[in-house]
């Protein structure tokens, strides 16, 4: 039987009941008090129209992801207390609005905004159409027959048969898409048409060899740890399905490299909930705590639980599949792990160095600028102390038409500008699978040599070196130039705003102090993004200049 334990009443009243749960009951009042409850919101096409428009997601998208938690949370709460009639009668509802909505697939994603286009699948309509299968099958007949049947109608119809008349890039895609879009129809697949697994089984393969390809061998998911999380997360819970649907005989946790990827979110973690934001990751983050339980069980050995203060079990998209899962996944026998405050991870597929030091933490990457979610960053690095990213990679932009269209690389975030690297002649890094970056992580020293990430002939070489001590890293840049460049600027990234002291720069606990035999001028300027401020320190080097060693001392 498909998630057994969640047609098990026993269960659900150890939910109910244990003081173990009280942190998931606790956390799903306070969103029905804060969300539920009240009217859902109308799918308007005022709304829809929007992104076509103008390419801003927000104002659909708001009402859109608002009524999948109202969904979840609902859900949850009919499962939890099936006594309390309010939970469901509002569940049928919001339900009721979802199957009534014109399309499934967000705007973003629409292949046309003048064709009457339905049946197709992006993310959220695979997840849609999974969610409903999923609810309707725990639920069973204490849903209306008519919701139930409505659900059988509109996923086969928006779901099922889009899939089988149709292929998709995301058939053969190596990000998160794959993994996401392929969970969302295949569980629903096994919910309403089970029959139809083996048919497709070729196609499920394909994909998922292509979902996998997309990660060097060492695990590190290079769109950044939010979408391990999205991504794996859902390999995860359709490998877990289809583990329990076949008896085992399809087993994708026996995979070395799957292994290898359940380890990557352990990693992310710098200094308490501040992470590697390299990508589109973010500057702090937290664990999927349901999801980290079942991989501590498959892989014991490799994969350890931070602690449950850096958790989560929801998220603003509304992901039923994995908020189900911290409920169902959760492990009250594991305990969470003080973490490691001196280890040194060399990704060598992957091209970056993270290193938790006692008194600092540090991270820095080579790779292409070519990955998926790429930002131009060849030889970036950030420096955290105190739990702040104080020298930044500041992580994803605002998710915009253009930020995914052909001027993503205008964006402060995605450009090299906001980032730890130099500005050669002017130019920041330019992307393409071709500005690739070599490392090497030798006798303490990592080297990244990236002179590929700029479009500029003339640079034959340059390399990035970082030795480590105590409370300093060393960085040395050495660069070789056929003539003399206009200008060369190393950009250093900051949080806090710098201060002239006759030491060097101070940036809260951080000095730098730089080669002044290279140096002709210092500057700093401001950017601001959203809400955020970044302080720009750029250090010109002169004319004749070919190095340049900055040391970063811990106060």
């Amino acid at each position: 039987m498909l998630i057994a334990k969640a047609k098990n009443t026993a269960f659900w009243e150890t939910v109910r009941t244990s003081d173990a749960y009280k942190p998931f009951r606790d956390e799903l009042v306070k969103m029905w008090e804060a969300e539920c409850g009240v009217p859902v919101p109308a799918c308007r096409f005022s709304e829809f129209i929007i992104y076509n428009q103008t390419g801003s997601r927000k104002e659909y998208e708001r009402s859109y992801f608002l009524r999948r938690r109202q969904m979840n949370v609902s859900a949850l709460l009919s499962m939890i207390y099936p006594d309390d009639e309010q939970y469901l009668m509002y569940l049928v509802d919001v339900m009721w609005a979802i199957l009534d909505e014109y399309v499934w697939v967000l705007p973003a994603h629409m292949p046309s905004f003048t064709e009457n286009v339905v049946e197709h699948i992006d993310l959220f309509s695979s997840e849609t159409g999974f969610t409903l299968s999923e609810i309707d099958y725990i639920l069973g007949d204490r849903l209306p027959a008519l919701i139930r049947s409505r659900i059988k109608t509109e996923v086969d119809r928006r779901i099922i048969q889009a899939y089988l008349n149709n292929t998709y890039w995301w058939d053969t895609g190596t990000n998160n898409w794959a993994a996401v879009c392929l969970n969302g129809v295949i569980g629903t697949i096994l919910y309403q048409r089970p029959e139809l697994l083996e048919q497709v089984m070729p196609r499920i393969e394909k994909t998922v060899s292509c979902f996998l390809s997309g990660f060097p061998e060492d695990g590190i998911c290079l769109e950044g740890f939010g979408y391990w999380h999205y991504g794996f997360g859902f390999f995860t819970c359709l490998a877990d399905m289809l583990y329990d649907f076949t008896n085992g005989r399809i087993n994708w946790f026996k995979i070395p490299k799957v292994k290898a990827i359940a380890g990557f979110a352990q990693k992310m973690f710098l200094d308490g909930s501040v992470t590697v934001s390299f990508s589109d990751g973010g500057t702090s983050g937290s664990y999927h705590i349901g999801l980290l339980h079942y991989l501590k069980q498959k892989y014991p050995d490799a994969v350890t639980i931070p602690p449950r203060e850096f958790s989560y079990t929801n998220d603003g998209c509304g992901r039923w599949c994995l908020h189900l899962r911290a409920l169902l996944w959760f492990d009250e026998s594991l305990a969470a792990m003080e973490p490691e405050r001196d280890r040194t991870d060399y990704m060598e597929g992957a091209g970056w160095l993270i290193k938790v030091t006692p008194n600092y933490s540090f991270a820095a990457k080579g790779g292409t600028n070519g990955e998926p979610h790429n930002h131009n960053d060849l030889g970036a690095f950030l420096v955290v102390k105190d739990r702040k990213q104080i020298l930044t990679d500041p992580g994803a932009g605002a998710y915009t038409r253009e930020y995914f269209g052909k001027n993503r690389y205008a964006d402060f975030r995605a450009c090299s500008r906001s980032h730890c690297v130099p500005i050669i002649n002017g130019k920041y890094q330019s992307d393409g699978h071709n500005r690739t970056a070599a490392t090497m992580f030798e006798d303490g020293v990592f080297t990244v040599d990236f002179e590929k990430g700029y479009a500029i002939p003339e640079l034959t070489s340059l390399r990035r070196t970082f030795r480590f001590a105590e409370n300093t890293v060393v960085m040395k840049d050495e660069f070789v130039y056929d003539g003399t460049p206009e200008s060369f600027v190393e950009r250093f990234a900051a949080t806090v705003k710098p201060e002239f002291t006759e030491d060097g720069i101070v940036l809260d606990s951080l000095l730098l102090r730089a080669d002044s035999k290279a140096v002709q001028d210092i500057t700093i300027s401001e950017e601001t993004y959203g809400t955020s401020l970044y302080y720009c320190i750029d250090y010109t080097l002169k004319p004749d200049a070919r190095a340049f060693e900055l040391n970063i001392e811990v106060q």
